[in-house]
């Protein structure tokens, strides 16, 4: 299962709270959200009526994989990596720096000492001025997604 895969499935099953493999009409919103997908409303509705439902109307698990398959790779990676880059940007500096990967990691609650944080940015920060700009930060994250 791919990294795509992985993130369709989790927003499928964060709506699907009691287990039984479908979500409503109304759910697949928030799942398609969860995905990063904003859609306008015509296309959501589009994309909502090509979707397969059984007879009472839900969207089973399997139908949902196969369609965002489909819709995913159309996101644009590079707008998805200037939101993620503004997200820890949080003084809107337009620089990532120390503190900035700090709180991120409290956030999202990893361990990470100081050190590994500056090792972070010491990895990305090409320019040597100990902060991380926007064109630093998508050449890393173009090459960690080749690794991956």
């Amino acid at each position: 299962m791919d990294n795509q895969d992985i993130e369709i499935n989790e927003a499928f099953d964060l709506m699907d709270t009691c287990g039984h493999m479908i979500i409503s009409t109304r759910d697949f919103k928030f799942a398609i959200k969860a995905l990063g997908l904003e859609l306008p409303r015509d296309q959501y509705i589009q994309l909502l009526s090509r979707m397969e439902k059984d007879q009472k109307g839900f969207i089973k698990k399997e139908i949902f994989i196969k369609e965002m398959r489909k819709v995913l790779p159309k996101r644009d990676v590079k707008i998805d990596m200037i939101k993620a880059f503004q997200l820890i940007d949080e003084d809107d500096t337009g620089k990532i720096d120390f503190n900035n990967l700090k709180s991120v990691a409290v956030i999202i609650g990893e361990q990470v000492s100081d050190e590994e944080i500056i090792n972070m940015l010491n990895v990305a920060d090409e320019d040597g001025d100990g902060q991380v700009n926007l064109t630093e930060f998508m050449r890393i994250i173009d090459r960690a997604r080749k690794v991956l």
